[in-house]
């Protein structure tokens, strides 16, 4: 037996509402955010899945030849999500890369370049029918051909291709309908929707990019923006695509997609590492918006009638990721004497200034707007600074005083702060850790070497589903550095197979007790963060990444 599902919202694994939803049909349980200048996620509740609203007008006399510059924490190493896992490359992607599903304001699964699918009640077979009409940036129509190809394709990527290795079978129905048939039931719409994405691109860029990173002039999606000139560390270069296909579904713009509207001609994305420049750019009309800005600086933004603030909650999660193949972090009791070292407040004060207002202690991996947070595991060693522990697990460890290698950057000053008082609070307890400072792809791209190095900095953006989580504890991900268990394999391969919120919490609370058990990562805590904007625009609003389709000048 078959159900025909007309979605806007579906198999969401946080919950809550969504301020754009159109129309109610059944109930899901996707979390939500309502933004405004401070963007925090409401309490969890049911949320509806719901149909698209009617076809609304595009406001197109308001289209702008005018150029927008965002000053930026970091350049990204890649532009394709298949092969990195950088904050910058999720950043850049959406605004030339659309998928058949992403998420929503309140982070719910959401159609894009799907307009209405079926599914079996053994959720073995998916039917998917394609909105019509779109186009790519070279002119060409997007059909149910690119969407096998893409896929195909995703599958080969390093990041997160297998996440999909149960499709077995797609077959063209149509020019714009296509089946995909499982092996087993897995969550499938979330992961067509969440990162690293499977974007859509041309047939032919898939098939002569198998097993390799999208560049140059096969950076080719169907979004609002194309790219024309990327430079690293220098600039990335976007310009309308004036044939994009504005999804009129919808009323607005919702997280990744819905009404997304390219008003700028042309978008600049800058790296400019330090904070106090992108401020100053900010101040002297060099820079249009600026994003990861200190919490200091709140009242002088607030004081300044040319700017407005904006704070995104939640922002950052401060974690520590740990080579797992080298001594002596490859040591489970080292790496419990390097938490119970740890005041987890006084390294947040110190990122924050102390102004509680832009940070919280929280051991989840998951926040506590989102329906899978749980302190599973925490309680006896998160933000729990013991010096007899210390010892008697550096003891445990057989450790003497070898060199700790830290790898830490000054591109997110959040990272930059935290990296400083842990290392303060690791040397005061006995531990020899010594600071090797770079800029962030650098750092991750020696990180991924597995040489040299003990401790990773690093920040977690809210994560989307517990799937997601594979690229940093599955024993085959070359995010997990060196973590190899499968227990916990297994209790991952569980959790991906799909069913209830409520029976994937159960397995998540295991897998985050895991985590904790072994310290797996180490979080530290919730940071919230500040951007700005010039205050001649409107129509932005905060979100983990930051989106300027949609914004107009007043």
């Amino acid at each position: 037996m078959k159900r025909t599902i007309t979605i806007l919202m579906l198999v969401a694994m946080l919950i809550g509402v969504v301020g754009c939803a159109p129309t109610v049909e059944e109930t899901a349980t996707p979390e939500a955010a309502a933004p405004t200048e401070v963007v925090t996620a409401p309490e969890a509740t049911a949320a509806p899945v719901v149909e698209p609203t009617a076809v609304v007008e595009t406001p197109v006399e308001l289209y702008s030849d005018k150029e927008f510059r965002a000053a930026m924490t970091a350049s990204p190493q890649s532009l394709d999500e298949g092969y990195s896992t950088n904050a910058h490359t999720r950043q850049v992607s959406p605004f030339i890369f659309e998928t058949l599903f992403t998420f929503g304001e309140g982070f719910e699964v959401i159609p894009q370049m799907v307009d209405t699918y079926t599914m079996t009640d053994d959720g073995l077979e998916y039917v998917f029918t394609l909105r019509q009409g779109i186009k790519f940036h070279d002119g060409s129509d997007f059909t149910a051909e690119d969407v096998v190809a893409s896929i195909d394709r995703y599958k080969t990527t390093v990041q997160a291709g297998k996440k999909l290795d149960a499709i077995t079978a797609m077959d063209i129905l149509g020019d714009y309908e296509v089946k995909f048939t499982l092996s087993t039931p897995i969550g499938l719409l979330p992961a067509l929707a969440f990162p690293q994405r499977p974007v859509m691109m041309p047939k032919e860029v898939a098939e002569r990019n198998m097993g390799t990173e999208l560049k140059g002039e096969d950076v080719i999606g169907t979004g609002p923006y194309k790219l024309v000139e990327w430079v690293p560390d220098v600039h990335i270069k976007l310009e309308r695509f004036d044939d994009y296909v504005v999804d009129e579904r919808y009323d607005d713009a919702s997280g990744l997609g819905g009404m997304r509207i390219a008003y700028f001609k042309t978008v600049f994305l800058l790296p400019v590492p330090e904070a106090e420049a992108r401020m100053a750019g900010l101040e002297t009309g060099e820079f249009d918006y600026a994003e990861s800005i200190p919490a200091t600086s709140y009242d002088r933004i607030t004081g300044n009638t040319d700017l407005q603030a904006s704070i995104v909650i939640p922002r950052w999660s401060v974690a520590l990721e740990f080579n797992h193949k080298n001594f002596p972090t490859s040591d489970v009791n080292f790496r419990k004497a390097l938490a119970y070292a740890l005041d987890m407040e006084k390294v947040l004060t110190t990122i924050t200034s102390g102004n509680k207002d832009f940070y919280r202690l929280d051991s989840s991996i998951y926040t506590p707007e989102q329906f899978y947070n749980t302190d599973a595991g925490s309680a006896d060693i998160y933000n729990k600074p013991d010096s007899a522990k210390v010892a008697e697990y550096l003891a445990a460890a057989n450790y003497n005083g070898e060199e700790v290698i830290y790898l830490c950057n000054k591109d997110f000053d959040f990272m930059y702060k935290a990296c400083l008082s842990n290392a303060e609070q690791w040397q005061a307890a006995g531990i020899n850790v010594v600071l090797e400072f770079s800029d962030w792809s650098s750092q991750i791209s020696k990180a991924q070497s597995m040489e040299g190095w003990n401790i990773n900095q690093t920040g977690l953006s809210p994560r989307l589903d517990p799937t997601q989580l594979n690229s940093s504890l599955s024993s085959s991900a070359a995010g997990a550095y060196g973590y190899n268990n499968p227990d916990m394999d297994a209790l991952l391969a569980e959790i991906a197979l799909g069913g209830t919120n409520e029976d994937r919490k159960v397995i998540w609370e295991k897998i985050q007790a895991k985590i904790w058990e072994e310290v797996v990562v180490l979080k530290v805590g919730d940071i919230f963060e500040l951007a700005a904007l010039n205050n001649k625009y409107e129509g932005f609003r905060s979100f983990f990444v930051a989106r300027f389709w949609n914004v107009t000048e007043k």
